[in-house]
């Protein structure tokens, strides 16, 4: 599997190609071949318990030695779920036959199988397989006709439950984190995978830095909307799903993404084990896009659609704005006598005095060409504002008179100021008509105007 993206509606392909490999064509190397190098296996007989691919080579080798035949197989009742971005788990029920009269073998075997895939490195494999009888066991030493089922819990002690429960919570993917389901979650269990994923050197260490809650592993600003999903969620079953930011040792957040279930533990309390797997590179990935969809990828302003949002937004929050448009006098004779790289340099370096001079609240965005636009929210002074204003039309003469003096740019700034909240489009056409009046006047200044 050489995919870096496995759609959904392949799962249940490459689901096919392991029974296919595995049952009909008893093919073993090829049966390998889809399995992650940590692959986890647990069979229906003492001792068949894989926790990596070569023991599961070596069950498997045994295997067709007692039972060498090739094996019908029909896949029902399937369905799937995305547990994170490059994780998918599937359910089925598998009906398999085995038909050898010579022998006097009629078998038709039912099983209950759940399959984990995972993204290792730049390649797709399947990590997990547990299935379960759902009607009767397997003898001692029996092979046919599944070798990693689990066995009927009816059929194990607690303490083989335990085991087992351990190793498959070692080796997922996730790591896994339980509490009980009691005010603030306090800590019943955590594995050796999420403590490493947070950064810790022990469990002692993870609950002492908790105080015993999981709820304190949790960022504060995500706490209450995690215990809302949780108690939802519960309330009509025994699962919920939800992401969140996770504190590491250092103090530094992870994104993880939860899913969890309520059970039992050996003491009667009821608790909730839950699987977590860090998502931190891809919620950092996709804010990265987002960013970069903001962004005018010239001057590294907000280009027209995000200030015209953020303005928006802002329309509705702030006691008063002014809203300015600034335009780039003669800004062709730039690109004409100069080059277009000499322009753009000219670009940058005014968007580069925007940043300086104004506050990092203020929204600074680019219209387009040689068009500019800042929102200021709630201004206090005015006075003040129109004095940076003037200082932006001097800096940027001297700027063009430096690196560009034959082509004489300028830069014109005109605007307006309210209270009301408006709409984009009637604050840029007023600011829009009183910047025609600056050009009309000879450019190279600053006019505000009411609103």
């Amino acid at each position: 599997m050489t995919n870096n993206a496995l759609p959904g509606s392949q799962v249940r392909t490459w689901l096919n190609e392991f029974c296919l490999r595995y049952f009909q064509l008893r093919d073993p190397e090829g049966t390998l071949a889809l399995l992650s190098p940590n692959f986890i296996s647990v069979g229906t007989g003492d001792g068949e318990v894989a926790v990596n691919k070569e023991q599961f080579r070596r069950l498997l080798r045994d295997e067709l030695q007692a039972v060498p035949w090739p094996l019908s197989y029909k896949i029902d009742n399937y369905t799937q779920h995305q547990r994170a971005t490059t994780c998918w788990d599937c359910f089925c029920d598998v009906h398999i036959g085995l038909e050898q009269p010579e022998y006097g073998i009629h078998v038709i075997y039912h099983i209950r199988l759940t399959a984990g895939f995972h993204l290792e490195g730049e390649r797709w494999f399947i990590d997990t397989m547990h299935a379960s009888e759902a009607s009767h066991t397997q003898e001692e030493g029996e092979f046919f006709p599944l070798s990693f089922a689990l066995q009927g819990t009816s059929q194990i002690n607690r303490s083989t439950q335990k085991e087992l429960i351990e190793i498959l919570a070692q080796l997922m993917p996730g790591g896994v984190v339980g509490g009980y389901v009691e005010d603030g979650f306090p800590l019943y269990v955590a594995n050796d995978r999420m403590l490493q994923m947070a950064g810790y050197q022990s469990y002692e260490e993870f609950s002492r830095q908790i105080q015993g809650l999981v709820i304190n592993s949790i960022h504060p600003d995500d706490r209450e909307f995690v215990k809302m999903v949780v108690a939802q969620a519960l309330a009509k079953g025994d699962q919920y799903e939800v992401q969140y930011r996770m504190k590491r040792r250092d103090g530094t957040d992870m994104w993880v993404h939860d899913i969890g279930r309520k059970t039992v533990a050996d003491n009667g309390r009821e608790a909730i084990i839950s699987v977590l797997v860090d998502i931190s590179e891809q919620i950092n990935a996709k804010k990265d896009l987002e960013k970069a969809a903001d962004k005018d990828p010239l001057t590294g302003l907000f280009n027209r659609k995000a200030g015209q949002n953020r303005i928006e937004n802002a329309m509705h929050s702030s006691g008063g704005y002014l809203f300015v448009i600034m335009d780039l006098d003669n800004f062709k004779q730039v690109n004409d006598l100069y080059g277009h790289q000499q322009g753009d340099r000219a670009l940058h370096e005014f968007a580069a005095l925007l940043t300086h001079t104004f506050r990092r609240t203020d929204i600074l965005f680019r219209l387009g060409g040689d068009e500019f636009g800042v929102f200021f929210s709630a201004p206090r002074d005015l006075g003040v504002l129109e004095r940076k204003l003037n200082s932006v039309v001097k800096s940027y003469q001297a700027l063009t008179q430096k690196h560009w003096p034959a082509a004489r740019s300028s830069v014109s700034i005109g605007g307006v100021y309210g209270q009301l909240p408006r709409e984009f489009s009637e604050l840029y056409r007023t600011a829009d008509q009183v910047l025609y009046e600056v050009k009309n006047a000879g450019k190279g200044a600053v006019l505000i105007r009411p609103l």
